[in-house]
């Protein structure tokens, strides 16, 4: 078996499901495309003056803006890696580099590492 690395691709699932596997280069296209296809498999249904519609709203003194896309929990769980906590271990120190590397995350989003059910 052999796995060519220039081939790998990152990429990221959903938005509704999880194993739609979707391209990072893809994403926001197909984002943008499910927010009003019909509402089913890779749909919701939008109007699409209501696509750009934002909510405004004040956490701890600061104001925010949220739409269609935002992020606002961001876990780290699965079933799956409950049966392998080094996975759940890597993913933890996956997470800890990058905020170390400068990601930032917003103060009002849910952050959890815990295993799924």
């Amino acid at each position: 078996m052999e796995l060519d690395l220039k081939k790998v691709e990152p990429c990221l699932s959903g938005p509704k499901r999880p194993h739609d596997r979707v391209t990072l280069k893809d994403m926001k296209n197909d984002w943008n495309n499910c927010l009003t296809n019909k509402i089913g498999f890779k749909g919701f249904g939008l109007k699409p003056e209501n696509t750009k519609k934002e909510a405004k709203f004040n956490f701890q003194g600061k104001d925010y803006v949220l739409k269609h896309g935002s992020v606002i929990i961001s876990a780290i769980t699965s079933c799956t890696n409950t049966s392998n906590p080094d996975v759940m271990i890597q993913a933890g120190l996956l997470a800890k580099n990058a905020v170390a590397k400068g990601l930032k995350v917003a103060p009002y989003i849910k952050t959890t590492l815990s295993p799924g059910s």
